[in-house]
């Protein structure tokens, strides 16, 4: 039955059609036993994919206009994201491979929903785990959605704000139109409360949720609120369960090979990664390793000494050498953005600053940072700090350990609310420098075009004429 579901699902959710979430449904086989829905939750290929392009917008990376044809495919699209043109997908056939996974991973949650309660079965437990994963991974598609295609959260706009379509029923006939960003963060915040009480305490693998994985999930979605209370109680509530950070003194490049066959004592798969508690990764990951580089503003904010430096920046790459300077190249190989340890212990760090406790956020760095460093090169942070200092050293850690995984898009957003933070970020593209400000309307990517014709109830994002 497992393999029957997963041919089923595959074609279900892979073809197109004239839906109005670019869904088809026939020959579908429908899934009937506990059994059933909860292989439907274990589609690892599909449960395991998240954003690319809030990558490739970011202020952490650099391509030049010479080499961007080198990439193998989707040159045009990763230029227009790269340059924050109105559109990535300019026609109307084109798929923006964010809005249709995570909308898909939706559906498929959907579909668990409508039925688990009354499937056929005896195992109550799995009954529950299935209901709760499929709660929190909508969740997680909403929260994405929203990041990428709404304004950030602003309790003074939020309730006029357009969000994204919420479907929570497996019905793909019904055409909505855009919840507000307040109506999309309060089902995502219900969502993952109401999974909590129904998941394991941690993963048996990391692609699934458990309740560490969602408390680490609510922890970012309290911070990007600015419910920094909150936040911290949930990155610690995460922490107490599970807190393993790997020590980079243990990674090294395997001597005799070339540098991007991997790194010892780094994980080769993603679900051996020891620090993941909820694993999310970008798709289309081999682009952005051939003719992208680390920005020079992004290298500049690290010690020399810094492993995570030594661990990404690599001369040689699979496909060729970049030709104007190191290859990044993640010592695991993709690109992740979903729930690490690493990340929790920063926001628990940036919540301290925040509530003027910066010793204990300066705590958290040095524990963090301790792990990134050979020992005879780690040198502490002083614990000395005013809180404008210990949060100016967070965001800067945050932004350093984050590095390529998708999240600086959605901080340069909330960022952009504090005129401590606000700031312009450039281009150089073949000698002609472009520039984005806070305020521009092109923060908020566009809805696809293709979705635009499926769902004529849609509003299109306000666009800054950039072509």
């Amino acid at each position: 039955m497992k393999k029957l579901l997963s041919i089923m699902m595959a074609g279900l959710l892979f073809a197109g059609c004239d839906k109005y979430i670019d869904i088809n449904e026939k020959g579908k086989v429908i899934p009937t036993t506990i059994d059933d829905f909860y292989d439907i939750m274990c589609d690892y290929s599909y449960f395991i994919m998240s954003s690319s392009n809030a990558f490739m917008a970011s202020d952490d990376i650099k391509v030049y206009k010479d080499e961007v044809n080198r990439m193998f495919f989707g040159a045009d699209m990763f230029t227009n994201g790269y340059l924050w043109k109105d559109f990535i997908f300019v026609n109307e056939q084109d798929n923006d491979q964010d809005w249709n996974f995570l909308y898909k991973t939706i559906y498929k949650s959907n579909v668990v929903l409508d039925k688990i309660d009354k499937a056929t079965g005896s195992n109550e437990v799995l009954r529950k785990k299935t209901k709760g994963e499929a709660l929190a991974q909508r969740a997680y598609s909403y929260f994405m959605l929203v990041n990428l295609y709404s304004q950030h959260y602003n309790p003074a706009t939020y309730e006029k704000d357009l969000g994204v379509p919420l479907y929570l029923v497996a019905d793909i006939n019904d055409a909505k139109p855009r919840a507000t960003v307040k109506a999309v963060y309060d089902q995502i915040e219900k969502d993952l409360t109401d999974a909590l009480p129904l998941l394991p305490p941690t993963p048996e693998f990391n692609y699934h949720p458990s309740q560490a994985g969602v408390n680490g999930l609510l922890a970012k979605v309290y911070l990007y609120q600015g419910k920094y209370e909150l936040a911290k109680q949930k990155a610690q509530a995460a922490l107490d369960v599970y807190s393993f950070l790997y020590d980079l003194k243990d990674m090294d490049f395997i001597p005799g090979l070339p540098k991007y066959l991997g790194v010892a004592g780094a994980p080769n798969r993603a679900i051996d990664n020891r620090e993941g508690l909820w694993h999310k990764q970008a798709h289309n990951t081999f682009i952005y390793m051939i003719g992208v580089y680390m920005s020079d503003e992004h290298r500049a904010l690290y010690n020399n000494k810094d492993r995570r430096l030594y661990l990404t920046l690599i001369e040689e790459g699979m496909f060729g050498n970049n030709q104007h300077g190191l290859n990044i190249w993640p010592k695991e190989k993709y690109f992740k953005i979903g729930v690490y340890t690493p990340e929790l212990y920063l926001i628990r760090a940036e919540c301290n600053a925040r509530l003027n406790q910066p010793g204990l956020a300066i705590d958290d760095l040095n524990t963090l940072r301790a792990k990134r460093f050979l020992p005879a090169d780690f040198v502490a942070i002083d614990r000395n700090q005013t809180d404008l200092q210990a949060l100016e050293l967070v965001l800067k850690e945050r932004r350093m350990e984050l590095f390529a995984e998708g999240w600086r898009w959605f901080d340069l957003k909330r960022l952009n609310l504090d005129p401590r933070f606000r700031k312009d970020i450039s281009r150089d593209w073949g000698g002609e420098t472009i520039t984005l400000k806070p305020d521009d309307k092109n923060y908020v990517l566009p809805i696809p075009k293709k979705v635009m014709v499926l769902n004529p109830l849609l509003e299109q994002n306000p666009r800054d004429n950039r072509q």
